[in-house]
C-alpha cells in the first residue's frame, strides 16, 4: 500500500484514501467510458449543430475547399491546380477528408467541409479526457474534457474551416501515447503509435505537427538531463513516420517546376514559423486572454500551485504541454491567433488538475478573484443597458426584441458569473466547473444560433458571389489588382482571374463582357486612366469596406 501511494504522490496524484477499496478495472473502465461519452457528447451538441450553415468566407477556407473539389474532379489527388497553379502550400490530409466525405454525394459542400473540423474537436476533447486520467484521475480527466469543449478560442475555431483543429487531435492523441510509454512503461508499442499520430499532425498541416515531439524532448531533459531523451528512439516508429509522411511529400517534391525545397519547405513553412518574432508579445498574452476564457480567470490560482509542483513528471508535462506551444508561437515571425489551439488541451489540463487538487482550498486570490467576477458582471449588465439607452450598443429596429433576444446570454453569463463567485468564495470546484461549463453551453450554443441568425440577414460571400454572376452572364469574373478570392471561385464554381493592370482591365471587359470585383478605393483611383466603356454596375459592401462591380458599357455617355 505504501509503494502504491508513494507512486501516486510521484505522478503528481491525490493519494488514495485507505479507507475506500479501490474499484475494480471493469467498474474503473466502465467509469471512464461514461466520462467519455458525456465530453463527447457535450462537444457535439456545440459543434455539430452549425454545420452546413457557415459559408466558406475567406480565401485560407477556400483553397482546401476546391483543392478537395478538383480531387472529386479529376480523380487525381496531388496533381491539383488552383486558378492554373499547383497547390502545394499544406499537406492534404484535410482536403482528401473533405473529398472523401464528399463521395456519396459527389460534390463538396459547407457541410462536408466542415465535418472533418466538427468531428476533430470531438476527438480532441475526447483525448483530453483519456489523458488526463492518465495524468491525474478520473475526475480530473472529466473535468479537462469540460473546460476544453467549453474554452471559447477551442470552441472558435471548431468552427473555422482549416487544418488547425485536425492537428490538435493528432497532437493530443501524441501526447496521451508518449504519456503512456514514458511514464507508465506501456512498451514500445505506445511509443510507435506516438510516432504514426505525430507523422498525421505533420500530415495536417506541416512542421507544426511536430509540436508533441518537442514538448517530449523538453519534458524528458528537464526531468532525467540530455542523455534520457534517447528514450523517445523507436526504430518502427521512426520507419512509420518516414513512410507516413513520404506519401505526401515524395509527390510534392516532384510535382511542378518551382523547388518545393525552397519556395514552400523553406520560404512558405520553416521561415513563416520560424522568422523571428513578428508581434509583440503584449498582443499574444492579450489574445490569449480572449482565447482562454472564461478559464483564464483562475490562472493566477493555476500558477500559484503549479509552479511548486513542477517536480511532478505529470505536473510538468502538463506545464510544458500548454507552455510551449505558446512559447513557440512567442517566435513566429506570422502570428495568427488560432496557433494557440495546440496549447488548449495542455491549459484544459492544468485548470482541471488545480480544481481536483486545490480547488477546495479559500484563499484570498480566490476571494478576490470570485468578486471580481461578480463586479465584472454587473458592470457589464450595467452598460449595455445604458448603452442600448443611450444607442451606443447594437443597432437593432425593436428595442423590445433587442432584450428578449438577449434574454439566454445574459443568463448563460450570469450563471457563469456566479458559479465563479460561488465555486471561489466557497471552495467547491465541482459548482465551479460544472456550472461554469453548463453557462458556457448555453452562451456558446445560443451564441451560435443567433450569430447565424443574423448573419444570414446580412451580404456574404455567396450574396457576392450572385451578384457577380448576375452581371457576368455566366462569362468570365475577375479581381482587380488583388489576390485571393478563392471563396468566390467556389461559390461560381470556376476559377476567377486576377487581373493586374489597367490595360488588362480593358481588355479583360472588352472581349469577355464579364464583370470584375475592385475595391472602391482602387475604382476611384483609376478611374479617371481607364476608357469609359468600364463603368461601376453596382456598389456593394463587404465585411464592412465598399467595393464595385465593373463591367463593360456598350455605349459611353
Amino acid at each position: 500500500m505504501a509503494g502504491g501511494v508513494l507512486a501516486r504522490r510521484e505522478l503528481g496524484l491525490r493519494p488514495a484514501d485507505p479507507s475506500r477499496p479501490e474499484p475494480g478495472p471493469g467498474a474503473a473502465r466502465r467509469a471512464l467510458l461514461g466520462a467519455v461519452l458525456l465530453v463527447a457528447a457535450l462537444t457535439a451538441v456545440l459543434v455539430l449543430p452549425p454545420i452546413g450553415q457557415r459559408p466558406v468566407d475567406t480565401t485560407d477556407e477556400a483553397r482546401f475547399v476546391l483543392y478537395a473539389r478538383e480531387v472529386l474532379a479529376q480523380r487525381a489527388l496531388f496533381d491539383v491546380r488552383l486558378r492554373g497553379k499547383l497547390f502545394r502550400e499544406k499537406p492534404p490530409l484535410y482536403a482528401w477528408s473533405i473529398a472523401a466525405l464528399s463521395l456519396p454525394r459527389g460534390r463538396v459542400s459547407e457541410a462536408t467541409a466542415h465535418a472533418p473540423v466538427a468531428l476533430a474537436a470531438i476527438g480532441v476533447a475526447v483525448f483530453t479526457v483519456l489523458l488526463g486520467e492518465r495524468l491525474f484521475g478520473l475526475r480530473a480527466g472529466l473535468w479537462a474534457g469540460l473546460v476544453l469543449a467549453t474554452t471559447l478560442g477551442f470552441f472558435r475555431y471548431s468552427q473555422v474551416l482549416l487544418p488547425d483543429m485536425l492537428v490538435a487531435f493528432f497532437a493530443v492523441a501524441a501526447a496521451y501515447w508518449l504519456w503512456r510509454a514514458m511514464a507508465e512503461s506501456a512498451g514500445r508499442g505506445a511509443l510507435t503509435v506516438f510516432y504514426v499520430a505525430l507523422a498525421l499532425a505533420v500530415y495536417a498541416k506541416g512542421p507544426v505537427g511536430l509540436l508533441p515531439l518537442l514538448v517530449g524532448i523538453v519534458w524528458i531533459w528537464s526531468q532525467d538531463g540530455p542523455r534520457a531523451v534517447a528514450r523517445l528512439w523507436s526504430a518502427p516508429g521512426a520507419v512509420l513516420f518516414v513512410a507516413i509522411t513520404l506519401t505526401w511529400l515524395l509527390p510534392f517534391l516532384t510535382l511542378g517546376a518551382d523547388t518545393f525545397a525552397s519556395t514552400v519547405l523553406w520560404d512558405d513553412w520553416l521561415t513563416w514559423y520560424a522568422g523571428g518574432p513578428g508581434r509583440a508579445a503584449l498582443r499574444v498574452a492579450s489574445d490569449a486572454l480572449g482565447f482562454f476564457l472564461p478559464w483564464i480567470l483562475v490562472f493566477p490560482l493555476i500558477v500559484a500551485r503549479a509552479v511548486p509542483e513542477r517536480h511532478s513528471p505529470a505536473v510538468r508535462y502538463t506545464l510544458l504541454s500548454c507552455l510551449v506551444p505558446v512559447l513557440v508561437v512567442l517566435v513566429s515571425a506570422n502570428y495568427r491567433t488560432r496557433y494557440l489551439l495546440p496549447a488548449a488541451p495542455g491549459f484544459a489540463l492544468l485548470v482541471a488538475w488545480w480544481a481536483d487538487r486545490h480547488g477546495s482550498e479559500r484563499t484570498r486570490v480566490g476571494q478576490f478573484i470570485g468578486w471580481a467576477c461578480l463586479a465584472g458582471g454587473a458592470l457589464a449588465t450595467a452598460a449595455l443597458f445604458v448603452g442600448s439607452r443611450w444607442g451606443l450598443g447594437p443597432r437593432w429596429p425593436d428595442l423590445r426584441g433587442f432584450w428578449l433576444a438577449l434574454v439566454p446570454l445574459a443568463l448563460g453569463g450570469w450563471g457563469m458569473v456566479l458559479s465563479l463567485w460561488a465555486g471561489l468564495r466557497g471552495g467547491r470546484p465541482a459548482l465551479l466547473v460544472g456550472g461554469t461549463a453548463a453557462a458556457m453551453v448555453i452562451i456558446l450554443g445560443y451564441g451560435t444560433w443567433f450569430d447565424l441568425k443574423r448573419s444570414g440577414e446580412r451580404a456574404d460571400v455567396r450574396h457576392l458571389a450572385a451578384r457577380l454572376e448576375r452581371h457576368a452572364n455566366s462569362r468570365q469574373v475577375g479581381v482587380l489588382f488583388e489576390t485571393g478570392w478563392l471563396e468566390v471561385d467556389f461559390y461560381l464554381g470556376r476559377p476567377v482571374r486576377e487581373i493586374e493592370a489597367e490595360l488588362e482591365l480593358e481588355a479583360f471587359l472588352a472581349r469577355d463582357g464579364g464583370a470584375v470585383l475592385a475595391s472602391e478605393a482602387v475604382w476611384n483611383e483609376i478611374k479617371g486612366h481607364v476608357w469609359p466603356q468600364v463603368r461601376p454596375l453596382e456598389r456593394i459592401s463587404i465585411s464592412g469596406k465598399p467595393f464595385v462591380i465593373l463591367g463593360w458599357a456598350r455605349s459611353p455617355d
